[in-house]
């Protein structure tokens, strides 16, 4: 026989637990959060001897009432779909079966997909670079770079271009690879200018003023 677990839980303007309660039925077996967060419910469970399994299902009374980071609470939610359990959210009365055709399903595991990927780029950038888009300039390309440089007249934007990139990627490029090259960007000295009265007079650096003798 299927069960259902009600995971109660309270949040700054969200629901109260008498609301949520008020709205559960009778078969409901309510599992108050305290200070669990909703991806706890296993070990919650677990101290009353219960283990979830295909058939059941787990409901919340709204999405705002879980004090849980949206990418914790998509994986948890997933974690639930693939052990073949159903979670409904009751104020919006939306129920996520577990079978594979189910839009709601494809949505939540797409989510979970999409926070996964992103993470392992940021944590292993290297790895991730492998099976996504090719650097612009690969490390071995160097001594390339270094042969159409050392050509006479040869400029840093003459040779990014000729390789389809940008000059500060030619730059970046240079200043990770080829460590004894001396590479500095260009910088532009600029004057500050004051406002001056009408009338005044304005000295020249160039021009040493004289003093008047008597």
């Amino acid at each position: 026989m299927s069960r259902t677990v009600a995971f109660i839980a309270e949040t700054p303007g969200s629901a109260t637990t008498a609301d949520q309660q008020a709205c559960l039925c009778p078969t409901d077996l309510q599992v108050l959060a305290g200070s669990k967060a909703f991806n706890q419910l296993e070990d919650l469970l677990a101290l009353r001897g219960i283990r979830l399994g295909p058939g059941d299902r787990v409901k919340v009374h709204a999405l705002s009432c879980l004090d849980i980071s949206t990418h914790k609470l998509v994986r948890a939610v997933v974690k639930l779909l693939k052990a073949g359990i159903s979670f409904e959210i009751c104020a919006p009365h939306i129920v996520v079966e577990p079978t594979v055709g189910d839009v709601a399903h494809t949505i939540f595991a797409e989510l979970d997909s999409h926070y996964r990927h992103i993470h392992g780029i940021k944590t292993h950038p290297p790895e991730m670079a492998r099976s996504g888009r090719k650097p612009f300039l690969d490390s071995n390309k160097l001594a390339d770079v270094r042969a159409a440089l050392s050509k006479p007249g040869a400029t840093q934007a003459e040779v990014a271009q000729s390789l389809g990139v940008a000059r500060s990627t030619l730059y970046n490029f240079l200043e990770r690879h080829d460590q004894n090259r001396p590479v500095q960007r260009r910088t532009k000295k600029t004057q500050e200018l004051r406002p001056v009265a009408v009338g005044s007079k304005i000295a020249d650096p160039r021009i040493k003023e004289e003093t008047p003798t008597e």
